[in-house]
């Protein structure tokens, strides 16, 4: 049987964890700042659609990028963000991993959030996690962990 070390049964839903974003929206900031990035609009939250909290930076020297972060799991993740409407857009490095670790948040790499999801990665998950997968499709296992569900 597979397993992945970033998932988990009962990921795809989403989560508040107020103590959780505040800390991530803090380090966000100051990487924001430390790298010279602008942060673009206010953090949002999980919605219905989505069961992460994401930020807009754009790089002083490089393409846009979303912060992402899945609260439940302390879960930090990045994505290109050239196109923000797409819903699986190519995962990159988190920009100073380091601060996110240090207030406690996870940071997941790329390489982990891009391989394929296959069956027996998910096999002995809830039912009702496996209907949200075999109904979306996700092609990654960053987009189980950070989704579009609804």
């Amino acid at each position: 049987m597979g397993c992945h070390p970033l998932l988990r049964a009962d990921q795809t839903h989403q989560g508040g964890e107020p103590s959780t974003s505040s800390a991530w929206l803090a380090v966000a900031y100051q990487v924001a700042r430390e790298t010279g990035s602008a942060v673009i609009g206010a953090a949002q939250p999980p919605t219905p659609g989505r069961n992460h909290y994401r930020l807009h930076l754009r790089p002083a020297d490089g393409p846009p990028i979303r912060l992402l972060l899945h609260a439940p799991a302390r879960l930090v993740a990045a994505a290109d963000d050239t196109d923000p409407d797409t819903l699986t857009a190519p995962f990159i490095p988190v920009p100073r991993p380091d601060l996110f670790r240090l207030a406690g948040l996870r940071t997941a790499d790329p390489a982990e959030l891009e391989q394929p999801l296959t069956e027996d990665l998910v096999r002995t998950w809830f039912t009702a996690d496996r209907r949200d997968i075999e109904y979306h499709r996700p092609p990654r296992v960053g987009d189980v962990i950070f989704n579009w569900f609804d």
